[in-house]
């Protein structure tokens, strides 16, 4: 039973499910596929190579990798749900707002959150850094790459 949890056999689970939802939504198109698919096929590969490491492991009788949570590790624990969630939100919110300001204020407000230090300095560092990543990135993937980005739809007009 303790095999169960596993760090390795945990991580190829969770790959499994990620691989399973990116292989339900595939289009005919080649360039709908080609970089998503292969993306998809990696995630899949590592999660095999990870089962194999734990069947491999329990017929070699190796003492698994049990997660434990620690009572200092709790903090990180709570540092990467809060960023699951504000990922989840941002992939919500980007189709309403659009990909430049919601993709600004994701990356705005995970660097708010995870600076250690919030002085008056780090705050406004938070705010320009991403801005100035955004209008960059932009500019490239616009005029460079020729990168087509969707409407908002919640207020059209916006980016």
């Amino acid at each position: 039973m303790r095999r169960l949890l596993d760090r390795d056999l945990l991580t190829a689970l969770v790959l499994f499910g990620i691989g399973a939802v990116f292989s339900v939504d595939s289009n005919a198109d080649a360039k709908d596929w080609i970089f998503p698919r292969l993306a998809n096929y990696l995630v899949l590969g590592v999660a095999v190579a990870l089962a194999a490491r734990v069947v491999f492991a329990a017929i070699m009788k190796h003492a698994p990798d049990i997660v434990h949570l620690a009572r200092e590790e709790r903090i990180s624990y709570v540092d990467v749900l809060v960023f699951l969630v504000i990922v989840l939100v941002y992939m919500f919110v980007m189709y309403g707002l659009g990909f430049w300001l919601s993709s600004f204020l994701m990356v705005s407000l995970t660097t708010i959150y995870l600076t250690q230090d919030k002085t008056r300095r780090n705050m406004k560092l938070a705010l320009v850094v991403p801005l100035l990543s955004c209008i960059v990135a932009y500019l490239i993937f616009l005029y460079v790459f020729y990168v087509p980005f969707p409407e908002a739809s919640w207020w059209p007009g916006l980016g």
